[in-house]
């Protein structure tokens, strides 16, 4: 049997990040092979991690990266079960590698992103699963977004706690405003906007029909129990709605800074500035535990 050295067990160490008695092991199991080793921890890395699968990642954080030029933003949300893990640079390794993974190529759903080969011979699901092994905690890819912005700009905002993001893409009929400061700061704006309000969708057209008919049955009811009058009722509900518009719709929510403007007015006032008009086209906001 070939001696199993402590720079073996170091570099086996190394490359996988498992224990040293763990390692040990492994070049016993493997006669000292290198390669079968590695093979022969993950196999044991694999059953570790399907037990812990199982359990709730419930905290962990948002990861994002947007391009110089700003035409491609990118974000995700990488789960674990607690905050402790989420602040290990094993975890924050692993996510940094996952994003700019991303970065580098378009993916359907985390499905397939997951099943993706990374650069370094592995796929995602195994980088993961590996990180899962060594940490003793299930991790979880959640969601992802990635805005390719070929007419305008994205932009991105992470809260300073890393468990609240926003990625918007914003352009202009006027490309050549898109490389002002005055556009720059509304993309920040609008991001840091979407990060504290919480809008779930754009403006009022983008309601789903059976999300306002929740709505008007949840104020149907409330009226009714207040007293209201059935024939009343239908007439007061619009404007129960406008007020909803107000909470749910980016465009119709109060500017975070200044509650006398809504966020259409403060990008209406933006692009009168800037000579053209200006519009959010899309975004996602990413929150741990929501």
């Amino acid at each position: 049997m070939p001696e199993i050295t402590a720079a073996k067990v170091k570099e086996l160490r190394e490359r996988t990040g498992s224990g040293m008695m763990d390692c040990k092991k492994a070049l016993a199991e493997s006669n000292g092979d290198m390669e079968k080793a590695i093979d022969y921890l993950r196999e044991k890395g694999l059953a570790k991690a399907a037990k812990k699968a199982e359990r709730t990642a419930k905290d962990g954080r948002i990861f994002h990266i947007v391009s110089d030029d700003g035409k491609l933003g990118v974000m995700i949300e990488l789960n674990s079960e607690t905050d402790f893990v989420a602040k290990t640079d094993e975890f924050n390794d692993l996510g940094n590698k996952i994003i700019a993974h991303l970065f580098s190529k378009s993916f359907a759903d985390t499905a397939s992103l997951l099943e993706s080969a990374h650069e370094s011979g592995s796929t995602i699901n195994d980088l993961v699963t590996a990180v899962i092994a060594k940490l003793g905690e299930n991790i979880v890819l959640k969601r992802f977004a990635r805005f390719d912005a070929p007419n305008g700009k994205a932009f991105c905002y992470i809260h300073s706690n890393y468990k609240v993001g926003a990625l918007a893409e914003l352009d202009a009929e006027n490309s050549s405003v898109i490389n002002s400061d005055e556009f720059a700061e509304l993309g920040h704006e609008i991001c840091m906007q979407i990060a504290a309000a919480n809008p779930t969708c754009l403006r009022p057209e983008d309601v789903s029909e059976d999300v306002l008919e929740r709505e008007k049955a949840v104020y149907r009811q409330q009226l009714l129990d207040e007293g209201k009058p059935a024939d009343k009722i239908e007439k007061i509900i619009p404007g129960k709605l406008r007020k909803y518009y107000e909470t749910a719709c980016l465009l119709e929510q109060e500017y975070i800074r200044d509650s006398d403007k809504k966020i259409k007015d403060l990008i209406a006032e933006t692009g009168k500035k800037l000579g053209t008009k200006l519009n959010v086209k899309r975004f996602e906001r990413f929150a741990i535990g929501e």
